[in-house]
């Protein structure tokens, strides 16, 4: 079971432990927790690229994650003025743009996938942002910016759309009558 936002959120100082420990995500060099403005968890991690990258000279990668109380996350990557990003928000947040909100549930992390999956996201996200700077191609299909003219994104790929399927969300068997606080 995944790390729940509202643990996270209760004690940013224990998921960054649970993160560093508890071996459900690839690559936690670094990491520290903290509760900051408005009730939102800080969390500052360090992220090593996998082997056959760092062979190739990919860099450890420092990012400020920001899990605000309604579940709504930003990523700062850190020590980046003088590197190029592919996919970043403009000014004044200028966090990582990590997936378009309005495609498919299945194809982007939701706050119900808990924590491991969403650093899981902002590490792939980073290691492609420096692939790109390297070849100049995004080593994935590639979203565009902006709103499309009408629903989603149009799936280009014959592997995104099969994976589309693969992992489309199914409504819980069980609805819940009342909300969790």
């Amino acid at each position: 079971m995944a790390y729940p936002l509202n643990r996270v959120l209760a004690d940013p100082a224990a998921a960054a432990d649970h993160l560093l420990h508890a071996d459900t995500v690839f690559g936690v060099e670094q990491a520290k927790g903290r509760t900051g403005h408005g009730a939102s968890a800080l969390l500052e991690l360090t992220l090593s690229p996998l082997p056959a990258l760092a062979r190739e000279n990919y860099p450890s990668e420092r990012v400020r994650l920001v899990i605000r109380p309604d579940h709504t996350v930003h990523a700062f990557p850190l020590d980046s003025t003088d590197r190029a990003f592919k996919h970043r928000n403009p000014p004044p947040l200028r966090d990582l743009c990590l997936q378009y909100p309005g495609d498919d549930e299945a194809l982007r992390w939701i706050p119900e996938d808990g924590l491991e999956p969403l650093v899981t996201l902002i590490h792939r996200h980073l290691l492609y942002e420096e692939a790109w700077r390297r070849t100049g191609t995004w080593p994935a299909e590639d979203a565009p910016h902006g709103q499309p003219a009408h629903g989603t994104h149009p799936l280009r790929t014959p592997e995104t759309q099969q994976e589309a399927r693969r992992w489309t969300r199914q409504p819980s068997p069980h609805p819940r009558r009342h909300p969790r606080p």
